[in-house]
């Protein structure tokens, strides 16, 4: 007995094609396994020390460990990462938002410059109404990724005494940062 494949719907039947799955041109991809070396798992125990029961996951990759807090946690525990004698991670080196379409990941990523060490902390917030408490009291420099992340992405910081455009003009509407944002749609001001 053979299997019968379904006929393709003919034009006119109302319904559109099958969409074609994309083609991946190029060197096979492979995923980094998240392992830690032998540095990255002393900072990770440092890490797991100080952050503690605010971790709701945590992982890490070669020299640089990361934890998920909850949005209420992050200031406290960004805190205690910048004031441990043993991480010392007294440098915003970086911070971003990433765009899962169903939540908006805030990423710090955290240095020690006196002990040479890194981690990063993550922040999951929903994607309706993502509002977190600025870490600007802790790091100045998180002013200027604050207000990238709120013009591109929509995120309000709680406590950032100034969310104007950074990027973008006032009264550009939307968040082009976000996958829903509709570029094609766009039209020259």
């Amino acid at each position: 007995m053979t299997a019968q494949t379904p006929n393709p719907p003919s034009e006119g039947d109302g319904e559109p094609p099958p969409a074609a799955a994309p083609v991946h041109r190029g060197p096979p991809i492979a995923i980094a396994e998240e392992v830690l070396n032998e540095r990255g798992e002393r900072t990770a125990r440092l890490l797991a020390e100080v952050v503690g029961p605010h971790a709701q996951e945590s992982g890490g990759r070669d020299d640089l460990p990361w934890a998920v807090v909850a949005p209420e946690n992050l200031v406290e525990v960004a805190r205690k990462c910048r004031n441990s004698s043993e991480l010392a991670l007294d440098m915003l080196h970086l911070q971003f938002a990433v765009d899962y379409e169903d939540h908006i990941q805030m990423v710090y990523v955290l240095f020690s410059m006196s002990l040479d060490r890194k981690a990063i902390l993550r922040v999951n917030l929903p994607a309706e109404d993502p509002t977190v408490d600025s870490v600007v009291g802790l790091w100045e420099a998180a002013s200027w990724y604050e207000r990238e992340t709120h013009d591109l992405f929509g995120v309000e910081f709680a406590g950032n005494p100034d969310l104007s455009p950074l990027l973008l003009f006032d009264g550009f509407e939307g968040h082009p940062g976000l996958k829903s944002y509709p570029f094609n749609d766009y039209q020259e001001w």
